[in-house]
């Protein structure tokens, strides 16, 4: 019994000192894809809601994970669970600049296995837009080769 209590506020207490941020998912731009050798009708808007956790800022960055769901490029649902890495800079005042990269499991948009996604974010105070990019590749066999631009709101709760 000591030994579970422990354990539960130990995890509370790195929860309660840690970061938790709302994504929002919204917007997808498919470019560089060939028309004339593969189907090019993708959904570009891609709704849909996640959570970040981290446990707080560095020098070198954040180490974090998120989770989530979204409305993918082939009108399916798509899951995801990744960790990953963040370095922000400020800029002017509240206003900050930033690169990131996520790895992990994505179940949806053509794959069911491991991602990898670099990123950039513009963030004012505790909103942050997020732009990531998948270049040119094969999708499992779906529509063939084309090129990923994602777009995501982040909403810091701390």
């Amino acid at each position: 019994m000591k030994r579970t209590l422990a354990i539960c506020l130990s995890a509370w207490a790195c929860v309660a000192h840690a970061d938790v941020s709302a994504l929002v998912f919204g917007a997808s731009h498919h470019g560089a894809c060939d028309s004339s050798r593969f189907s090019c009708d993708f959904n570009e808007s891609n709704p849909g809601l996640g959570l970040e956790w981290s446990p707080g800022e560095t020098d070198w960055g954040r180490w974090l994970v998120r989770g989530g769901t979204y409305y993918d490029s082939y009108r399916e649902q798509a899951y995801f669970l990744a960790g990953g890495w963040r370095k922000e800079w400020t800029l002017v005042g509240d206003l900050k600049a930033g690169v990131g990269l996520l790895a992990g499991y994505l179940h949806g948009s053509g794959v069911d296995g491991f991602g990898v996604l670099p990123m950039a974010s513009v963030q004012f105070k505790r909103l942050a837009l997020e732009v990531g990019y998948i270049p040119k590749t094969h999708v499992a066999g779906k529509k063939g080769e084309v090129a990923v631009t994602t777009f995501t709101l982040r909403w810091d709760f701390y």
